[in-house]
């Protein structure tokens, strides 16, 4: 089972040391595009953003009709806009 992710390069692990974690600041009112990536040997994760809902723009590079969502499942090599 997996125990860690890196978000914008950084992450832990356990056991390991108390590293920085990744912070994205944004500003209410304006919207933000995420590229999600699985490039992982674990086979499948959930995505989310606690709190808020994301609209699928894209995914596996080529655009697709938009759907909100709450979270997005990733299986390995898939990745979303």
């Amino acid at each position: 089972m997996a125990d860690s992710t890196l978000i914008n390069g950084l992450g832990r692990y356990p056991g390991g040391p108390k590293t920085d974690l990744a912070v994205v600041n944004v500003q209410k009112g304006k919207r933000y595009r995420f590229r999600i990536f699985a490039m992982s040997c674990e086979p499948n994760f959930i995505f989310s953003v606690d709190g808020h809902n994301l609209t699928i723009i894209e995914a596996d590079s080529k655009e697709t009709e938009c759907k909100t969502v709450n979270s997005v499942q990733l299986l390995a090599g898939r990745h979303f806009a």
